[in-house]
């Protein structure tokens, strides 16, 4: 049986869905598609908002030993636990050393979630495909698959790929499988322990 809050939860995001869907077919080609605008660094990216959950003012932050540098900790945001994600360090994004940035964007791929610090919330804005141009590199050290291209408004807006950046900052699961389980005397196989 499901709790309530599942329940709620998958109704949520049914409705969520649906009315991103509704929006997009209710722009149409002539509009664009919504993008979330937002600052990070001195620059402006966008994202997809139909990809976005929900912006939120940055919470307290529980670090974790043992992760990369770009990832600050966890944070319990909407009932969820997230990684929260510094954009800055993650993007590499040239002469910045990461910052707070006060607000959290919340991303969503598939099943994974994560929160991405920014510093400022532009805008909600509709772009057509034929505004947004390709772009190969953006800056040394860019994280693959995280950028999707650029348009130009009063300035350059570099668009970020949700699913480039939420499996790109994702933590590899290094626990143990099942089947790798440590001999009963606590040697690791292979050692050379005996």
């Amino acid at each position: 049986m499901r709790s309530p809050s599942t329940d709620l939860a998958a109704w949520l995001e049914a409705l969520r869905s649906e009315y991103w869907a509704h929006q997009t077919e209710a722009e149409g080609p002539a509009g664009g598609r919504p993008y979330l605008v937002f600052e990070s660094a001195g620059r402006r990216f966008a994202l997809p908002a139909e990809a976005g959950r929900g912006v939120v003012r940055r919470p307290r932050i529980t670090r974790l030993p043992g992760l990369p540098e770009y990832i600050l900790g966890v944070a319990g945001v909407r009932g969820e636990v997230v990684s929260v994600v510094d954009t800055n360090r993650f993007l590499a994004i040239p002469g910045t050393r990461g910052g707070p940035g006060g607000y959290l964007v919340l991303v969503a791929s598939g099943d994974l979630r994560a929160a991405f610090t920014v510093d400022r919330i532009v805008d909600v804005v509709p772009v057509s495909p034929e505004e947004i141009q390709p772009i190969e590199a953006p800056w040394a050290g860019a994280p693959e698959s995280t950028v999707e291209g650029q348009w130009q408004a009063q300035e350059p807006v570099t668009v970020l790929n949700p699913d480039g950046l939420v499996q790109g900052s994702a933590v590899p699961d290094v626990r143990r499988q099942p089947d790798e389980a440590v001999p009963a005397d606590g040697s690791e196989a292979g050692d050379g322990t005996e």
